[in-house]
């Protein structure tokens, strides 16, 4: 008995010996054939019984020789101080250059450091006087947020002192 599926022909007996493993095609074109007698069989393999290639557990377990530890100081590894430095110092350049802007700004205005602010209801350059104040007070926040991150760069400092890490995780 022959059955025909997608140009391949197989036997019965070819398919029964395919499903339980003892046999092999011997074409991929021509039917199949039952393994020979004399062929050695399969045995099931017992699973706890030792192999010739290396087993799951060894494969997912590090070798005992090594040591894979991390070196931190203070709760922190190198990369966890850098990262702390770079935030805090990119936030300090950051308000530099804004303060630097609110500067120049002031400068602009002709409001610099030793500028006098008009008597209000005099003519000359009333109109001045709002944005100057503006830019004063504007001036004064961004001078207090550097000294806040000033601040905040000292005490990671002393923090970094404290835990004793290196000054090359500082950079």
């Amino acid at each position: 008995m022959r059955a025909t599926r997608n140009g391949m022909a197989m036997t019965l007996a070819g398919a029964i010996a395919l499903i339980s493993g003892a046999g092999a095609l011997a074409e991929a074109d021509g039917p199949v054939s039952p393994a020979p007698a004399d062929a050695p069989k399969e045995v099931p393999r017992d699973a706890s019984a030792p192999s010739a290639g290396v087993a799951l557990d060894q494969l997912l377990t590090l070798p005992q020789d090594r040591t894979y530890s991390v070196e931190k100081k203070g709760g922190l590894t190198r990369g966890e101080w850098r990262a702390r430095y770079g935030e805090v110092r990119a936030e300090v350049q950051k308000q530099r250059g804004v303060l630097e802007q609110t500067e120049r700004k002031m400068e602009d205005v002709g409001g610099g450091q030793w500028s006098v602010n008009p008597i209000p209801g005099s003519d000359s350059d009333s109109s001045r006087s709002p944005i100057d104040f503006q830019l004063r007070s504007e001036l004064r926040r961004q001078r207090a947020e550097l000294e806040r991150l000033e601040r905040k760069l000292r005490q990671l400092d002393i923090e970094a002192d404290l835990a004793g890490a290196p000054d090359e995780w500082r950079s």
